[in-house]
């Protein structure tokens, strides 16, 4: 069996508050930055997961381009 750490309210308007001990645990994550997942696992329980939000600055260099054009090069060429 887990062990609980906290326990949150639902709120009318579907709001949920991270309880402290689970802020102060993760205090050097930054929230403004977080995006929480939620998913079901098989047993139907619920399983809500924090992960930094990717940003542009995150992606720029992952794909490698061996295309020496440009862009206007490119659109030149859909018109040939």
């Amino acid at each position: 069996m887990e062990n609980i750490l906290a326990t949150t309210n639902l709120y009318k308007n579907y709001q949920l508050a991270i309880p402290k001990v689970i802020r102060k645990k993760f205090k050097d994550f930054n929230i403004d930055d977080t995006v929480i997942d939620w998913s079901i696992n098989e047993n139907d329980e619920i399983i809500i997961k924090p992960r930094k939000k990717i940003s542009l600055d995150d992606v720029i260099g992952i794909i490698e381009d061996d295309d020496p054009r440009n862009a206007v090069e490119l659109k030149r060429g859909l018109y040939k």
